[in-house]
């Protein structure tokens, strides 16, 4: 895919995957919408970054209303929206049955809720060849201990993703779904819920930065792939748990209580 002069919409385009996703599509002349809760974040990134035209539109994906108004204010600028990339996403950790309610609700508000009702808002206005990146984990694919709830909401996100492919085959529009590993950002500083280790035994395998995940996403874009694990050593692990499960995911559970022991975190491995 050639990205000059397309439009492009990012949601969480001020930190993370949709800050070096922005940083990679303007540098190829992209027009680049930006949206992200905080309206300084977003135009301090809005000028570091070099492009024909860049906007950025503050919203809470978790408000409808606001939704309404990111795609009306989007769509009165830029009559076509090539690309939808949706990169927001919060997270918590710990046993699903300690998660509060309300905590449930802003996750999947933001994680699930938030990507189907810009889809429905946009697709209208995607032409054939247009793509809808829609970034889920490789939490998708496999389960770790304390995550259960978390990843309860990319699978979500995950089967929307495989769904929505066929669905818009007819119209021309593509459909990635990302899974990355463990990414480089403040991801597991800002959990609505928990917290988790920094250095968990066995994660270097998984580990990727928030820019590599970016470079990764524009060679899918322009192989047209389906589905990106990234690193790719992640297809290891999910062939592992396909062929072995009960092995690999004692293994993930051993993993989690030697972490938890290690840095004398609560064991959530009770979660799995």
């Amino acid at each position: 895919m050639e990205l000059k002069s397309k439009t492009v919409l990012i949601t969480g385009g001020s930190s993370g995957i949709g800050q070096a996703c922005a940083r990679r599509m303007a540098s190829q002349g992209a027009r680049l919408v930006l949206t992200g809760r905080s309206r300084d974040a977003l135009e301090n990134v809005a000028r570091t970054l070099t492009s024909t035209e860049i906007i950025t539109i503050p919203a809470d994906l978790r408000d409808p209303v606001q939704i309404d108004m990111l795609c009306e204010t989007a769509l009165g600028r830029f009559p076509t929206i090539d690309i939808l990339v949706n990169s927001a996403g919060v997270g918590l950790i710990g046993p699903a049955y300690e998660v509060s309610p309300e905590n449930v609700r802003h996750l999947f508000e933001v994680n699930v809720l938030a990507p189907i009702e810009l889809v429905r808002r946009l697709v209208p206005a995607m032409p054939r060849g247009g793509v809808i990146v829609n970034i889920s984990s490789l939490s998708a694919k496999i389960v770790f201990p304390g995550y259960s709830v978390y990843t309860a909401s990319k699978l979500a996100l995950s089967g929307f993703s495989a769904g929505l492919r066929m669905e818009l085959r007819r119209k021309g529009i593509h459909v990635l779904d990302v899974c990355p590993g463990v990414v480089d950002t403040p991801f597991l500083s800002r959990l609505l819920q928990g917290h988790g280790p920094k250095n968990v035994k066995g994660q270097r395998f998984f580990r990727v930065t928030a820019d590599r995940c970016a470079a990764a996403i524009l060679d899918g874009l322009r192989r047209n792939r389906r589905t990106l694990v990234i690193p790719w050593t992640g297809w290891i692990l999910v062939g592992l748990v396909r062929v072995c499960p009960r092995l690999t995911y004692g293994w993930i559970k051993k993993m989690a209580q030697t972490t938890a022991r290690s840095r004398k975190l609560p064991d959530n491995s009770g979660a799995s």
